[in-house]
């Protein structure tokens, strides 16, 4: 009897070839329907705000409907799993924040590769978050806050909105920075946290400024610096971290497009394109520089080495803290 083993062989891959994703091709009328574009939050926050009035806008110009839909859970990996796995077609975007890029370090078992799953398509926005203390701490000036923490080394609080979360691993990252050591309390949520510092149940806390503006404004918080590059114009007189003394942090929220990997590069810039002619819009910039939100634009290739580098900048926060989801 002959050995079927050849011809299992062959037909063993024909069956994965089979099975293969069939090579994506740009779809020449694109968009020719939907685009659906997912949050991983609940609806409500900045940054469904922000996702909303661009995808207002997509709908405008391109002729389709471009639908929010948000996928909250699991610390955006739900939304963020559902796009590395969706079809790459162009029709399946994902509204990318700042989380995605620290789950890829801080969850060991994450259900989708966050550098390989998906790809760049535009850098929207970004914004500095404010580090405040509360009014009775009588400081006033970053210099202050860590000339008392190194004279009291670990009793000085700060609140966050959860262990793993960028509020507290800014916070790791400016107390290695500064060399002092804190003590952390975890709340769930931004607005617990913010709320804690405002009641002085903790000494300080870096958040957005969305979190902070109102009790900033009834002069309970003091901010002591804001962790963009550049100065907010929201609050001129507040120094940035570097100006502050401490040169070379950076914690700043932003806010990106992302597609499936494997997206037709005809699709991707035609995405670009348009989300670059949305946001260098002078009204739709007013919008949102209320918030300390800032437009940013710019190409593809800038989008995914921005991604990856956020990857290795909150790796090193999370190596930091210690901190491990499994």
């Amino acid at each position: 009897m002959k050995s079927l083993k050849p011809w299992c062989a062959l037909a063993c891959a024909a069956l994965t070839l089979s099975l293969a994703p069939a090579p994506s091709h740009a779809d020449p009328d694109y968009p020719s329907r939907p685009i659906r574009v997912i949050v991983p939050f609940t609806p409500g926050g900045a940054s469904d705000n922000l996702a909303r009035a661009v995808a207002a806008e997509l709908t405008k110009k391109l002729g389709q409907n471009a639908i929010v839909e948000n996928k909250p859970g699991a610390g955006t990996v739900i939304g963020s799993q559902y796009v590395a796995h969706a079809s790459p077609d162009g029709y399946t975007l994902l509204w990318a924040t700042a989380p995605l890029a620290i789950n890829a370090s801080l969850m060991k078992h994450l259900p989708y590769d966050t550098l390989k799953d998906l790809t760049g398509v535009v850098d929207v926005a970004a914004s500095p978050e404010l580090l405040v203390v509360n009014k009775s701490e009588n400081i006033t000036t970053l210099q202050q806050l860590i000339d008392k923490a190194k004279q009291n080394p670990g009793k000085l609080t700060y609140g966050s909105s959860g262990i793993g979360g960028s509020p507290h691993l800014a916070t790791v990252m400016f107390a290695n920075d500064a060399g002092i050591k804190l003590t952390h309390v975890p709340y769930q949520g931004s607005a617990p946290a913010v709320t804690a510092a405002m009641a002085g149940q903790v000494n300080l806390v870096i958040d957005t400024f969305l979190t902070c503006l109102p009790g900033i404004n009834a002069g309970t918080l003091i901010p002591l610096a804001q962790t963009g590059s550049t100065r907010s114009s929201v609050l001129p007189n507040v120094p940035t971290m570097a100006e502050a003394g401490l040169r070379g942090y950076r914690a700043s929220a932003w806010f990106s497009m992302l597609a499936p990997a494997n997206t037709p590069k005809p699709i991707i810039d035609k995405l670009n394109k348009t989300v670059n002619e949305i946001i260098e819009q002078p009204k739709f910039q007013a919008l949102f520089a209320k918030q300390a939100i800032f437009m940013v634009g710019g190409t593809p290739e800038a989008s995914e080495a921005h991604l990856k580098s956020e990857v290795a900048h909150w790796q090193t926060a999370v190596r930091q803290s210690g901190a491990s989801i499994e």
